[in-house]
């Protein structure tokens, strides 16, 4: 990559910053037959290449005031063809919230649930699969 190819890529993305949130949305209306999807090899399901991250912003004690505003997240999220969430157990309490919220939104079976395995031996792999559960 030369200097000049550099320099626009990153003024293009510089650009991309100033630009309204609004640009990147769809309006609040739900368009999921266009977004990028992948196809999973070993069950067909096609997901979104896309999802959303629980790291910081759901680790969080659930008030009124946070609940109403991370299950404002997930509702629009799912509106919009979100399907895929990502966590962690190193991510505190984020898998207890996305359980917690999912469940009261009744979204739960709408959305595949990632998580990852940070342990060492099968069996360490297999309780800790099960306790993100």
């Amino acid at each position: 990559m030369t200097r000049r190819q550099a320099t626009r890529l990153i003024t293009a993305g510089a650009a991309g910053l100033c630009l309204p949130v609004h640009a990147f949305c769809s309006q609040g209306k739900s368009d999921s037959s266009t977004m990028l999807t992948r196809i999973i090899p070993c069950s067909g399901e096609k997901l979104p290449v896309i999802g959303l991250g629980t790291w910081q912003a759901f680790d969080v004690d659930l008030t009124a005031d946070t609940r109403r505003q991370l299950e404002n997240v997930l509702s629009r999220f799912v509106k919009l063809g979100g399907r895929v969430i990502d966590s962690s157990p190193m991510y505190g309490r984020a898998e207890q919230v996305i359980g917690e919220l999912t469940s009261s939104l009744g979204i739960r079976e709408k959305l595949f649930l990632a998580t990852k395995v940070w342990t060492r031996g099968k069996q360490s792999g297999i309780e800790s699969m099960e306790r993100s559960l």
